[in-house]
């Protein structure tokens, strides 16, 4: 420690030894520091001077910039008060060219967001189904086809022509099939009156899967196959219109060939044939005679208070083949064999319905009376019989994406009495009056996209029942995958849905859409 302190002591006395030896032979330090003053205040000086000449500059620039702009002022006020007029028009000029401007800007914008009138959609879809029991048709697969469809629509300012064409290629009738489902044109020629003519698809009535006074064809095979629901109504060619009297709407639809359902006949799924008194599957569709008369269906639908009233009305023929007549002889060396022939009787309806609120769902009443001209009095068991037929059904949400329905459903045959001792087996007949329930539960879930749905038909009266499970998942807006069953049971084979047990089927569906 002691060391270190003597050591800097020395060096700081020969440190000042040395100093003064220069410092005799340079100039004195006072000396040194007036040059320095000196040399600082001339700078200041300097610094000052050429800082206020150049604020002097400035100020003087801005005095002269102030009086140009003064005159530049004048100028313009002058020259506006000389162009006023012109001004004012050249102003009013150019707001008008601009407001034309923006007017034309803003039609182009509109047009080019005005929408196309003509809009084409689509999809393709693939199906498959199969039979989950031995059947004696053909082909063990229900549902065999690829199908595309296009939908084209035309917007004018009068009229609306819209366009849906299915094409596909049916594996189990090894064909290919184009189907018009609409091709039509509809118009409002008055306020009160809306027509819509050509190929269309037609429906009313409030049953679920229960159809009384909606008489429009049906596609009953595509229904049992594992086809979408919308196939299960088939198109017709018709002119429908709609009439508009205050709270008053008539609609009246003719159509002027009859259009059949497109009924079960064995060439996908078999059926209990009466006269062969067993199950059965043609190979070729069984003979039946077919008319071309015309169908008239009327509606009048208004509104009391929060109830829907309907009253309905047709004239036509039976939709399915429910009659049967003579009409081939095969002859033989020995005998003549007389063979019948389904065809469509003569039938006049018709009915009433409501639909209303209640207790937090949709409560819905329809009844519908069917009077079968060919045979009043139901003597003839080779003609079907008149019939009462009434449905009651009611809809809730039971809780958030879990909605429940229930329909009781009566079927009263007219002049029972007179069916049972005319017909060649009563004990095959179907109870005077047929009773059916059904229930519906749909589930929704992933934010709607995957719905879960249960249809059930159960008749106490016939014992038998019909379970229609499907699974729907809409995986974007292109994509949807959807499969199910038609499951079958009853206690005997010429029930309404026993006898089709054995076309018991499981389904799946991938469809494209564009």
């Amino acid at each position: 420690m002691i060391n270190i302190n003597i050591l800097p002591l020395s060096r700081t006395l020969a440190s000042n030894e040395a100093a003064q030896n220069e410092a005799a032979d340079k100039p004195s330090l006072h000396q040194q520091r007036a040059a320095k003053s000196v040399l600082i205040l001339t700078l200041l000086c300097t610094l000052l001077f050429v800082t206020n000449a150049s604020a002097i500059a400035s100020n003087e620039n801005t005095h002269h910039a102030k009086q140009k702009n003064s005159s530049v002022d004048k100028v313009l006020a002058t020259a506006k008060s000389l162009h006023n007029d012109n001004w004012s028009e050249k102003n009013s000029s150019e707001n008008s060219q601009e407001e034309n401007w923006s007017d034309d800007w803003a039609e182009d914008w509109v047009e080019e967001e005005a929408q196309s009138p003509w809009q084409l959609t689509g999809f393709v879809e693939a199906g498959y189904g199969q039979f989950l029991h031995t059947n004696i048709v053909k082909n063990s697969a229900s549902l065999n086809e690829l199908r595309a469809r296009i939908n084209l629509d035309y917007s004018h300012e009068l009229f609306d022509a819209s366009s849906k064409i299915d094409s596909y290629y049916d594996a189990v009738l090894a064909k290919t099939v184009f189907q018009t489902r609409e091709l039509s044109i509809s118009a409002s020629p008055f306020s009160f009156l809306d027509i819509k003519a050509g190929r269309q698809v037609l429906t009313w009535g409030t049953g679920d899967y229960l159809f009384l006074n909606d008489l429009f064809a049906k596609d009953w095979q595509a229904f049992f196959s594992g086809r979408a629901d919308e196939y299960l109504k088939a198109p017709s060619t018709s002119v429908r219109t709609n009439w508009f009297f205050n709270e008053v709407n008539f609609t009246l639809v003719w159509t002027p060939e009859f259009t059949a359902d497109n009924y079960i006949n064995g060439e996908r799924f078999s059926f209990y044939s009466p006269q062969a008194q067993q199950i059965v599957a043609p190979a070729q569709r069984f003979s039946v005679d077919k008319t071309s008369k015309a169908q008239w269906s009327a509606r009048l639908n208004t509104r009391i208070n929060d109830v829907e009233v309907s009253l309905y009305g047709y004239q036509g023929s039976w939709p399915t083949p429910v009659g049967s007549k003579p009409s081939i002889e095969q002859h033989t060396e020995n005998s003549t064999l007389g063979q019948s022939q389904g065809y469509f009787p003569k039938l006049n309806s018709w009915g009433i319905s409501a639909l209303t609120p209640f207790q937090g769902g949709i409560i819905n009443i329809e009844y519908a009376s069917y009077n079968s001209t060919e045979d009043s009095n139901g003597q003839n068991d080779n003609i079907a019989n008149g019939q009462h037929r009434l449905l009651i059904g009611y809809e809730r949400e039971l809780a958030k994406n879990l909605t429940a329905s229930m329909q009781y459903y009566l079927e009263r045959t007219k002049h029972y009495q007179a069916l049972l001792e005319h017909s060649a087996a009563p004990e095959q007949l179907v109870d005077e009056n047929r009773q059916l329930l059904t229930l519906r539960l749909s589930y929704r879930a992933l934010r709607q996209t995957l719905i879960y749905s249960m249809f059930a038909f159960y008749s106490p009266s016939d014992r038998d029942g019909y379970l229609k499970p499907s699974l729907n998942y809409q995986y974007s807006d292109q994509w949807l995958f959807s499969t199910g069953a038609n499951l079958f049971f009853g206690d005997n084979d010429y029930s309404f849905f026993g006898q089709h047990q054995d076309n018991s089927n499981a389904w799946l569906r991938v469809r494209y859409q564009y």
